[in-house]
């Protein structure tokens, strides 16, 4: 049986996911980790690692080097992230969309405050393509490569193995 381990680096994440997650087994541990740095686990050790919306706020270089130094030989690495839209001039009119819409929903969500709303935008328009994100990942040394981009390229599934 396998054991599955739910982590981000903020404790009140966790908690909310604890909450979330009613049905959950008792082979699923919730753990801070940090992806850049997961001292807590072993190398080689994990069959999968998946990462969601989380590279644009990080290291990605470190966080990916983390990933492949955990997972055993033939693991893979599953990671759901923001990407482009491949015909430029719709991926531009959305960034401007959402350059508009995402601080907005930011100061309505938080009464005012919208700076962490602004960074996450700041992470999608700084990512990169969905294509430089995999050669990224081969850089590294995964094998094979591969994504899908979904919601018109908005985001994309990575997925790669650890040869």
């Amino acid at each position: 049986m396998h054991h599955i381990i739910v982590s981000d680096i903020s404790v009140q994440m966790l908690d909310k996911a604890k909450e979330k997650m009613t049905n959950y087994s008792a082979n699923t541990s919730f753990m801070p980790l940090d992806a850049e740095n997961m001292i807590q686990i072993e190398s080689a050790s994990q069959d999968v690692v998946s990462i969601s919306l989380g590279l644009k706020i990080c290291d990605r270089h470190k966080a990916l080097q983390e990933a492949y130094r955990v997972l055993k030989a033939e693991g893979r690495l599953v990671v759901l992230e923001a990407s482009n839209i491949p015909i430029n001039w719709i991926h531009k009119l959305y960034l401007g969309y959402m350059s508009v819409v995402m601080p907005l929903i930011g100061w309505l969500a938080t009464g005012g405050d919208s700076s962490a709303y602004q960074y996450l935008l700041k992470g999608v328009k700084d990512f990169p393509s969905a294509e430089a994100l995999a050669q990224e990942m081969k850089d590294i040394g995964f094998g094979e490569v591969n994504f899908e981009r979904l919601s018109f390229g908005i985001v994309a599934i990575h997925m790669a193995r650890k040869l």
